[in-house]
């Protein structure tokens, strides 16, 4: 492993510049004092003007680059802006010592890439203006300028005003239950083999946190725009416990105000015509059906426990029971995959027609079995992933689908994105809303994050549910009196 010597400002800006180092150096030891190369970074004001200038001592004659930004009106932003210049200034140096661009999203590490051009857009800049300055500012290679901006621009009409966020928020209910934990998965996740006990406890404690948010919720006349059950995998509890919980949820929180209601119904296997009936009768307006890949040596090797022909039975029965959104879930960069896999899984869902796909590029997560066996199953390689992406874009737009939302996450194959394609008038509501963080979303269940945005500031408060089942239900009147504190702070003065 490399160790990097930082000197100057880069000592106090190591927390903003490691993303950046390590994307040319992956994992390199970062230390005060040490072996070159060597990174200097310095930082002024000259006038209006602000500048970030890295030096890179990997060769007799140093590389330099200098960035430079005007102070922002806002003084408690000029910090923003010097970090954004302190990353740009070094990842140019770095690419100019290296003579290589590792990243097409160059210094935009962060998870809500689109959150930048929201902001941009909000001050009337224009979708081109916005596509230069992602360019220049950011480092963005052109194709995901063009992407992050054609996204938002797609978003902006169902963004909430200041005054709707106050009355409309979404939820998210956690079922942390699955029929076997996938090698890449890292959610909360219990196989009910061994975990059947929890269910009973959990489903219970689930069911008051919806009784009491919903009453909350009523009394501050504040309405439900969206719904999500996500985990783990919902459609792995018994009919029974199924028709028991959508019918508290729409009681206590669905209303007039719902637009969507989403199941993750994510394993085919656990989607019998019984349980999609009763999912199409308590009103499931998106259903995911998620295969990952459509290759059943992908499935064994990934831990499933359907086949391929169970995916076309589930989607098939999903389609007589005129669920209105089908979504499809892929990953790019499984173990094992080429790009021509990843072809022949694209030419399958084909014949699906989903009106919703949403791709992931493969993330190593430190709570994955992956993470811990990638002696026997070894990353992609960029080029590859790169590839198995151009497949999965082509074969959506394809079928008619637009990109309507994008995220990012750290130590994804081939530095890419998680992006979400849709037919015109099957967005994902609540996919839009959770990413760019302007509607508070309330999360119920466990291993469920709640983020409370303030409306007036766009500022948000996170706070989380635990990813036990036990520790959740030991935990609920905690999490009962913080969550009906927070809905009474959003209704004060509304």
């Amino acid at each position: 492993m490399i160790a990097i010597e930082l000197t100057g400002a880069a000592v106090l800006y190591q927390g903003t510049i490691q993303d950046v180092i390590w994307l040319f150096y992956p994992g390199a030891q970062l230390v005060h004092s040490g072996p070159e190369p060597r990174l200097h970074l310095e930082l002024g004001q000259e006038g209006p003007v602000l500048w970030a200038e890295a030096r890179f001592y990997d060769q007799p004659a140093a590389i330099t680059h200098r960035a430079t930004g005007w102070q922002p009106v806002i003084a408690e932003e000029s910090l923003i802006e010097l970090k954004r210049l302190a990353r740009l200034a070094v990842f140019r140096a770095l690419e100019a010592a290296t003579g290589k661009n590792p990243s097409p999203w160059g210094i935009m590490t962060g998870i809500r890439p689109t959150k930048v051009v929201h902001r941009l857009m909000d001050e009337g800049w224009s979708q081109e203006q916005v596509k230069a300055y992602l360019m220049a500012g950011y480092a963005l290679r052109e194709d995901k300028a063009e992407l992050i901006t054609t996204v938002a621009r797609t978003q902006r009409s169902w963004l909430l005003s200041r005054e709707q966020a106050k009355k409309l928020v979404s939820v998210y209910i956690g079922i942390p239950f699955c029929p076997s934990r996938c090698l890449y998965c890292s959610f909360p996740s219990y196989p009910l083999k061994k975990h059947r006990a929890m269910v009973e406890p959990f489903l219970k404690a689930l069911l008051e946190e919806i009784k009491v948010v919903g009453e909350a919720l009523q009394s501050r006349g504040i309405a439900v725009q969206t719904l999500y059950l996500g985990g783990g995998t919902p459609t792995s509890l018994q009919p029974d416990q199924v028709h028991l919980l959508l019918e508290t949820i729409n009681r206590c929180l669905k209303g007039p105000c719902t637009r969507e209601v989403t199941v993750e119904g994510g394993r085919p296997d656990t989607l019998s015509r019984e349980m999609l009936s009763l999912l199409a009768e308590q009103g499931v307006s998106r259903l995911s059906i998620n295969p990952q890949s459509m290759n059943q040596k992908t499935l064994e090797t990934i831990g499933r426990q359907h086949t391929v022909e169970d995916i076309y039975q589930a989607v098939e029965t999903a389609r007589q029971l005129k669920f209105p959104t089908i979504n499809m879930d892929l990953i790019i960069g499984l173990p094992g995959e080429t790009a021509a896999d990843v072809t022949q899984t694209m030419d399958r869902i084909a014949k699906l027609h989903p009106q919703n796909l949403t791709v992931h590029a493969l993330a190593l997560k430190r709570a994955s079995d992956l993470k811990q066996r990638l002696d026997q199953f070894p990353l992609t390689s960029a080029s590859e992933t790169t590839a198995m992406w151009q497949e999965t874009h082509r074969g959506a737009r394809s079928l008619g689908l637009e990109p309507y939302y994008l995220y990012r996450q750290k130590q994804m194959v081939g530095n890419l994105e998680n992006i979400g394609y849709a037919l015109a008038d099957h967005l994902c509501i609540y996919n839009i809303q959770m990413i760019e963080e302007r509607q508070t979303i309330i999360g119920l269940g466990v291993g469920a994050s709640s983020k409370w945005v303030d409306s007036d500031t766009w500022r948000l408060v996170n706070d989380y549910n635990a990813k036990e089942p036990r520790q959740y239900t030991e935990r609920l009147r905690e999490y009962l009196e913080r969550k009906v504190q927070h809905i009474q702070q959003m209704g004060a003065g509304s």
